[in-house]
């Protein structure tokens, strides 16, 4: 019987030595979102699992038990500068991203300094770095069958995270600090420029903040830069910035002195949206 059960053991041995990994794709497969806001570089990284007709929230995912947000590995997010996530600070860094959802109310989001985790079990929250609580949102007729994160710019400052699955759409604002150092960098650059360039530096500042929102200070830079050197593109630019302060008649005027001083470059770019321009303005000055 011992040597019988020897050469079994033996020829079981042998076989797993002989079988082959095989290399399958992931029922969850990686995935990856990211985006910059002004100055701040995002990016969150995950495993997404899909629906597959099973009953998610309550069941699959159980309410009042610490969710890992995805599959397999820690779903995480990193963030190149600190942000304000749903108006709370945190500073910038790789975080392990959690979720404990709940029935009815509020589901709490949770940024763990712990990256390495792979489900929740060695979760510590003294590790939390930041918990929000955000009301999530359920979808009437849209099915999001793969788990997906996306990251959402609404403006220079401002976005946020929205995490997708089934019904489920969980958005998180993000904000970041943008403008003041915008403005920063445009002194400095302004500081180590000679005279004679001071009139591009003004352009791009004002180009920059007229893109932003920014209308009155981009009016300013626009005509600083006009007084240190007249030139097309800065006329044109201010004749923008009036035309969006609906001030029409400043507009044209501006519009004027940019052709005056417009090379064939200059016509060959903007032309087509001068011309109409300067008739929608015409229409409203009337």
């Amino acid at each position: 019987m011992r040597i019988t059960f020897f050469f079994l053991l033996l020829l079981l041995q042998q076989t797993l030595a002989f079988a082959q990994t095989v290399d399958l794709p992931l029922k969850s497969p990686a995935a990856s979102a990211a985006l910059t806001i002004g100055y701040t570089q995002i990016s969150v990284d995950y495993s997404a699992p899909s629906v597959l007709d099973r009953e998610i929230w309550g069941q699959l995912v159980p309410y009042d038990t610490l969710w890992r947000a995805g599959a397999n590995a820690a779903t995480t997010v990193a963030f190149s500068t600190d942000v304000k996530i749903n108006g709370q600070p945190l500073k910038a860094g790789k975080y392990a991203l959690l979720v404990l959802p709940r029935k009815d109310t509020t589901w709490t989001v949770i940024f763990n300094g712990n990256t390495s985790l792979r489900g929740t079990n060695d979760y510590q929250r003294e590790q939390d770095a930041l918990r929000v609580d955000i009301r999530p949102k359920f979808a009437r007729t849209r099915h999001q069958e793969m788990l997906q994160y996306e990251i959402v710019r609404q403006n220079i400052e401002n976005g946020y995270m929205l995490l997708s699955w089934e019904k489920l759409r969980l958005y998180l604002p993000i904000k970041v600090e943008t403008m003041d150092r915008a403005i920063a960098e445009i002194e400095e650059a302004l500081a180590a420029t000679p005279d004679e360039g001071e009139w591009e530096v003004y352009l791009q500042a004002a180009d920059f903040l007229f893109w932003s929102g920014a209308v009155n200070p981009a009016q300013t830079y626009a005509q600083k830069s006009i007084d240190h050197k007249p030139t097309a593109q800065g006329y044109w630019l201010l004749a923008l910035i009036n035309g969006k302060q609906e001030a029409y008649q400043s507009a044209l005027e501006a519009t004027s002195e940019a052709l005056k001083l417009a090379e064939d470059d200059f016509k060959t770019r903007y032309g087509k949206t001068v011309q109409a321009k300067q008739t929608a303005w015409k229409e409203e000055r009337q």
